[in-house]
């Protein structure tokens, strides 16, 4: 060990006497040092402002989670209002599909507000034989059971809720209380933020022509959207994005451009069924955002990074 220190010592001397040398190694030494430096801040900076969009886009999914728990929790106290009713269970066991449509506008009409997805309610009937209904209805008559979740349906996609009728423990139907998925844009609104749902091309075979010829637009890959629902000039920032990028956003779950950061989250219906993206967006204009705020904060510390080794190096000079 001695002998390694005095090595080290002579190699030192030798290296001092050679001051050309001496002064290039120490140079070299220092340099590499800074870049060692700033490739560490740099990449823990970065590593940070991941994680900031991460954690974003992850609240703005659990969101979304709680938004349609809180829904689902309405409609079904909802429902238990209206199936109590002497003039619903009668309406519901009559063959006669006008009494049911009579239920039904009174419901519509009561719970009608003036925002442009109201609640609607639909009733069916297990007792009429020669009823027309959807798929997802005729299954639910044969099994008597519940269903909460997103849904196709040739009128629009809704969230929707359906749920057992029973008089006397008697099964007489179902009772359906569903709203349009686009509902949903008004709660991020009053939170300054952007929502947005896009369709996978595919469902459209499911929506009426009459509800779907020249209303939905084209906007990145497979999805589309439903022109007037939601801003065309947030829609059209993601049509300039390739599908090579767009899919790499999909994967991380964010991205972002010079106007917004958004996030996405896969939409399943109740079947199971990939159905579009949830697409959520802030302005990297608002200086309270948590992504305004991750880019200054990498930008300070990138400046201070480059006043520090601009300082080492005018001291070394």
């Amino acid at each position: 060990m001695f002998s390694l220190i005095k090595k080290l010592q002579l190699m030192l001397s030798n290296l001092k006497k050679n001051k050309g040398l001496f002064f290039t190694i120490i140079t070299i030494l220092s340099i590499s040092g800074i870049v060692l430096f700033m490739y560490l801040i740099m990449t823990m900076t970065s590593s940070i402002k991941q994680d900031v969009y991460t954690s974003i886009a992850n609240k703005s999914a659990q969101s979304i989670d709680n938004l349609l728990k809180t829904k689902k929790d309405l409609y079904n106290d909802l429902s238990k209002l209206v199936i109590v009713q002497d003039e619903t269970i009668n309406a519901i066991k009559s063959t006669n599909q006008n009494n049911i449509t009579i239920i039904e506008k009174k419901y519509n009409e009561l719970f009608q507000n003036k925002t442009k997805y109201p609640i609607i309610f639909n009733f069916y009937s297990s007792l009429n034989p020669n009823a027309n209904y959807r798929s997802t209805i005729n299954n639910l008559l044969r099994s008597k059971s519940e269903v909460y979740g997103i849904e196709t349906q040739a009128s629009g996609v809704y969230i929707t809720y359906i749920k057992p009728v029973y008089e006397n423990k008697v099964f007489i139907g179902l009772v359906e209380i569903k709203q349009s998925i686009h509902s949903i844009k008004s709660y991020y609104e009053m939170q300054d933020s952007i929502f947005m749902f896009m369709m996978h091309k595919k469902m459209l075979v499911k929506l009426s022509l009459k509800v779907k010829t020249g209303k939905f637009k084209s906007v990145v890959g497979p999805y589309v959207v439903k022109q007037g629902n939601y801003s065309s000039r947030f829609y059209s920032s993601l049509s300039e994005m390739d599908e090579r990028t767009f899919k790499h956003s999909l994967k991380t779950k964010y991205d972002n451009d010079e106007k917004y950061f958004r996030s996405y989250k896969q939409v399943t219906d109740i079947n199971g069924l990939d159905i579009g993206l949830f697409v959520f967006a802030d302005r990297i204009e608002k200086n309270d955002g948590f992504v305004a705020l991750a880019d200054k904060m990498v930008k300070s510390v990138t400046y201070v990074s480059l006043g520090l080794v601009i300082s080492i190096l005018l001291f070394m000079f």
